[in-house]
């Protein structure tokens, strides 16, 4: 069966105001979440969005209808609801209010297990079945609430408590310097105090969050303000998504670390130790192609994967490995949790600057980028590539003339109405040339 309302790779994803993103579906989803999980303890976390406010109270209303207890964690990140979930043995469920790095118009929510993990595509059916089940009843507008960004201490602490845990850092990072952009989003105050409960200096250039700046101009998908600042007071960067699960980083003389990067200093560093499972670390398609022969020439094995750091982690269980990525900054770490944690791998990475001695400038890996290029075409159907008039044949006309040094790589967005076509080569002008023409063959056939 194929999903209605639960997206591809993220939960369910939308515009706020518009079907499942609406008061009274949301309202419903509360009561089809308690009806599969059986009622019991739901952990409830949001991002800084003004919709998340009264969001948390319809889909709380709704679980208390079918034997669902809420308890609110307030603002916090994605992986933190997931670990504190998992730390909790009196805990069915865990939800996230959240759309990750989209603007503030969208919202999201995201349904965690007992353990932790995202529900598998068979549960999200499930919890579909009961919410198609009932009438949503008469549409109402979303009520005007206070926007309230509190975050619990006492969570912080339960979560540092758990990177001490796993890193044992100890007070081996009092005085180090960083640069944080959280994008004002659910890191701003959070991953602001974990770092500082272990001694980083934190010199924060994300605005505060007022409910409608989330993403906006900062954090990991505008990245050029933490390199500025990184570069010109010589310390690392942090920038990170909406909800925190995404980090790049910045070296102190201003380059920028995608998760590419930041995947070849963890594997390398857990390799010279011994504790890179079978030498082999899990990449997706988005990866650049001088990253997985930069890897392979370290004595490390690249297995791939479409994008979706859910396809990741599953990938890293059926391999017995434990490390892999996405380029944009979802970083694996399977010792740790079944997804991306972005306060977590900061903190892992000055942990292996605190353990060589090193910054993180001299730990650049000695390799260039092959030239690449990102096409995203909003489009009105998803229909089969295959049956798009002309774009087939196109994919062929590139691939042939790279003749083996370059690539074509295209997939659907699993949150949005977009195919991203990726062209990569060792010559730019190539490069262009062949994604624009496939990206105007997407526009003129099932472009918006």
């Amino acid at each position: 069966m194929e999903k209605r309302i639960f997206g591809e790779t993220d939960g369910i994803r939308g515009e706020v105001g518009k079907s499942p993103l609406r008061p009274n579906a949301i309202h419903n989803l509360g009561r089809a979440i308690a009806k599969h999980f059986h009622g019991g303890v739901a952990l409830l976390g949001r991002d800084t969005r003004e919709s998340g406010e009264w969001m948390r109270q319809e889909i709380g209303a709704g679980l208390a209808e079918c034997d669902g207890t809420v308890e609110d964690l307030d603002v916090l990140p994605t992986p933190a609801v997931q670990k504190i979930v998992a730390a909790r043995d009196d805990v069915n469920c865990g939800i996230m209010l959240t759309a990750s790095h989209n603007p503030a118009t969208d919202n999201g929510i995201k349904v965690f297990a007992a353990d932790g993990d995202k529900l598998p595509d068979e549960e999200e059916l499930e919890v579909e079945a009961e919410y198609f089940k009932e009438e949503l009843g008469e549409d109402i507008d979303a009520p005007e609430v206070k926007l309230d960004l509190i975050t619990r201490e006492d969570v912080i602490d339960a979560y540092a408590g758990m990177v001490e845990e796993k890193l044992e850092l100890g007070d081996s990072l009092k005085g180090r310097k960083i640069i944080l952009d959280a994008a004002s989003g659910s890191g701003h105050e959070f991953s602001k105090t974990v770092f500082e409960s272990f001694g980083l200096e934190v010199d924060q250039i994300d605005p505060v969050p007022d409910g409608k700046n989330i993403n906006d101009g900062y954090g990991a998908l505008h990245p050029d303000k933490v390199t500025a600042e990184a570069k010109a007071k010589g310390v690392m960067g942090v920038a990170l998504d909406g909800d925190a699960d995404r980090v790049l980083l910045s070296d102190e003389v201003g380059r920028l670390w995608d998760g590419d990067r930041i995947n070849i200093l963890l594997a390398t560093y857990l390799r010279e130790q011994g504790r890179l499972p079978g030498d082999t670390v899990v990449v997706t398609e988005y990866s650049n192609y001088a990253t997985v022969k930069y890897l392979e020439s370290q004595g490390i094995k690249v297995e791939k994967v479409v994008n979706g750091d859910r396809f990741v982690a599953q990938k890293l269980q059926e391999l017995g490995a434990e490390l892999g990525s996405e380029f944009s900054g979802h970083i694996i770490y399977l010792p740790w949790l079944k997804a991306s944690d972005g306060t977590f791998m900061t903190l892992f990475v000055q942990k292996i600057m605190q353990d060589k001695g090193m910054r993180l400038a001299d730990m650049w890996a000695d390799f260039e980028f092959m030239p690449s290029k990102q096409w995203g075409v909003k489009v009105s159907e998803k229909r089969p590539l295959d049956e798009v008039a002309g774009f087939a044949e196109a994919v062929k006309d590139a691939e042939a003339e790279f003749a083996g040094t370059g690539r074509v790589f295209c997939r659907y967005s699993g949150t949005e109405n977009k195919l991203r076509i990726l062209v990569e080569g060792e010559d730019m002008a190539l490069v262009e040339k062949h994604g624009d023409i496939l990206a105007k063959i997407i526009e003129k056939e099932i472009g918006v």
